[in-house]
């Protein structure tokens, strides 16, 4: 059947159109039906061997097909047809998302491939039943795998063996069961090795080079993406090179050779463009955006990530839902036509009376279907147009607030930083012009000198978060050990101690990320200042999905009941408020102890 796609101010002539072109079709199926051509055993396997790109580019007519050669299939007796059919019905059903009948089809499937002997086939089709399950039901994927890798070693089935090897690694590494996800790895590998599979190899290259990128293995992830990619330059595959190409950008992002990792990610994109792979695109935008921002080029930054926020929307584009949802409810009108042809067909043949009638009366059903479904999509539509514009109304409001955020981060950089500056530079002149042979002037024009420097350093600080969303805990790391660092240079006499031990937390808000450093910083300057400490201890370190913050010293300590006011302790305990975290301190003659324990950075 033909979609018919019009605007509002035609829409009483085209369904007109509409409705006269159903009619026509109708009869001519109605009078066709009994002569009209089945399937050969050799087209049946024509079209169950059409290009997966076919299949899934229009799942709602490739099902239409499938039904059609299953009809024909089960007329003849092929049983091959038929369990063929099964299987590419039921990978349309999982793009569209029903998979309850994908799974009904895949089992289908299996038990007729059981049936016919063909355990290769079983083998693969348990197995992409279990990758496909993977996002839905980590667990039960693997279970299916290994049944799938059971059946296929067992029969020796090697060109099953390939992907199914591939695909359960990545399974063990989503389960971060990394050694395992190396051994399948390499056994796929090693079958494509074998049977010089030039296209296949550079998967399973690419695969173990960034699971040793992810470990840190940096020279080995290095090896294995350079073999991957000359194989691709080989065989000049377009996708492959551009899908290398941003591999390589995320090799040199992990290494910290930003330049690198930005020229390619340029190059990816330059192919990820030319060959249309827009998945690819949206990635290199986005990575390309973080990195010109950690290099402060902003304006760069905001440019590719307005890039990366059009390709994302242009791939999970509205319309092209409604347009899905259209072929599926095209597809089940037709299967139910088909079903009433069958069932009046020898009506027909005796009485075109009755035919016509029947015709008309189906005919008027299709009008009146077709006027609610007019309806209901003009609603739809509408009701889609209105949530787009509220999208794009709310990114562009979070760019103007980038650009604010840029702008005030700037000016305070450039005016009230140089300000800063020249009050130093004036108080230094005034303290060598006015302050000799006066230690009272001279200690206060240091004093004056040291704030504004300690001011400075806060700006600085300040301007760092701001020019964040979020903080990394490895931004805090840094952040952390450089103050250290710095306060052990200007100290002597003060032995500084830093351990640093956190794997799952990945981030903070800028503002939680800030409060945590200044916490510290507090508690460092209070133990130096007034404890008269010989060692100040900072840790921060993991345990029972907590970040454990622990600041200590060997000073004198000081009575809590009387220091409640003094020292920063209000401030400590507002920024551990702030942060939903507990806070307690211990304090006597031997030291002082300061603790945070900060909860899941989800509940952040």
């Amino acid at each position: 059947m033909i979609l018919y796609i019009y605007s509002n101010n035609d829409s009483n002539f085209k369904m007109k159109n509409t409705i006269i072109y159903l009619f026509a079709l109708f009869l001519s199926q109605l009078f066709t039906f009994s002569w009209s051509q089945t399937y050969s055993t050799k087209q049946i396997d024509s079209v169950l061997n059409m290009p997966y790109d076919d299949i899934v580019a229009n799942t709602s007519k490739s099902l239409q097909l499938f039904n059609k050669v299953l009809s024909d299939a089960k007329k003849q007796n092929y049983k091959l047809g038929v369990a063929n059919s099964y299987d590419k019905m039921a990978l349309c059903y999982f793009y569209q998302n029903k998979y309850d009948l994908q799974a009904k089809y895949i089992f289908m499937a299996i038990d007729c491939f059981n049936q016919l002997k063909q355990y290769n086939k079983v083998a693969s089709l348990y197995g992409s039943y279990g990758y496909h399950l993977k996002r839905r039901n980590l667990d039960s994927g693997i279970l299916y795998m290994q049944k799938g890798l059971k059946i296929g070693e067992k029969y020796n089935s090697e060109y099953e063996l390939r992907a199914i090897y591939d695909n359960y690694g990545v399974l063990k590494e989503m389960k971060k069961e990394y050694d395992s996800a190396f051994l399948f790895y390499n056994k796929s590998l090693n079958l494509k090795e074998k049977a010089n599979d030039k296209i296949g190899i550079p998967y399973s290259l690419n695969k173990i080079g960034m699971l040793q990128l992810t470990l840190k293995q940096f020279a080995k992830a290095k090896q294995n993406l350079d073999k991957a990619y000359q194989i691709r330059l080989e065989i000049d595959d377009k996708i492959g090179i551009a899908e290398n190409l941003n591999f390589y950008g995320y090799y040199y992002f992990e290494t910290k050779d930003h330049q690198k990792s930005i020229e390619y990610f340029n190059k990816a994109l330059d192919y990820s463009k030319t060959y249309n792979y827009n998945y690819l695109t949206q990635d290199n935008y986005q990575k390309l955006s973080e990195l010109y921002e950690l290099n402060s080029d902003y304006k760069t930054a905001l440019d590719n990530f307005k890039n990366y926020t059009a390709y994302k929307d242009s791939i999970s584009n509205i319309n092209l839902r409604i347009k899905q949802a259209e072929l599926d409810t095209e597809f089940d009108t037709e299967r139910k036509e088909k079903e009433i042809l069958e069932q009046k067909a020898d009506l027909a043949v005796k009485n075109t009376y009755i035919v016509i009638i029947v015709s008309l009366l189906i005919l008027s059903i299709i009008v009146g279907y077709f006027m609610l479904k007019n309806q209901k999509m003009k609603t739809l539509q509408l009701q889609k147009e209105n949530e787009l514009k509220d999208a794009l109304l709310k990114i562009e409001t979070q760019n103007r607030l980038q650009e604010q955020r840029l702008q005030i981060s700037r000016d305070l950089h450039d005016n009230i930083g140089a300000q800063l500056t020249f009050i130093i530079s004036s108080v230094d002149s005034l303290k060598y012009a006015f302050a000799d042979g006066n230690p009272k002037l001279e200690d206060k024009l240091n004093n004056i000198s040291s704030f504004t420097k300690e001011t400075i350093y806060e700006l600085r600080d300040t301007i760092w978060a701001m020019n964040k969303e979020e903080i990394t805990i490895e931004d805090l790391k840094t952040r952390i050990s450089n103050f250290i660092d710095n306060a052990q240079l200007s100290l002597n006499g003060i032995q500084f101690n830093f351990n640093f031990n956190t794997k799952s937390f990945q981030s903070f808000s800028s503002r939680d990320g800030m409060n945590i450093y200044r916490l510290i910083q507090e508690a460092v300057n209070n133990a130096i200042k007034h404890a008269k400490a010989s060692q100040i201890d900072v840790s921060l370190t993991e345990s029972d999905n907590k970040i454990n913050v622990i600041i200590s010293d060997n000073g004198k300590g000081f009575d809590l009941a009387t220091a409640e006011i003094g020292n920063g302790l209000n401030t400590m305990k507002k920024r551990a408020t702030e942060l939903k975290g507990d806070f307690s301190i211990e304090t006597n003659e031997n030291g002082t102890t300061i603790y945070l324990s900060l909860p899941n950075q989800n509940e952040f």
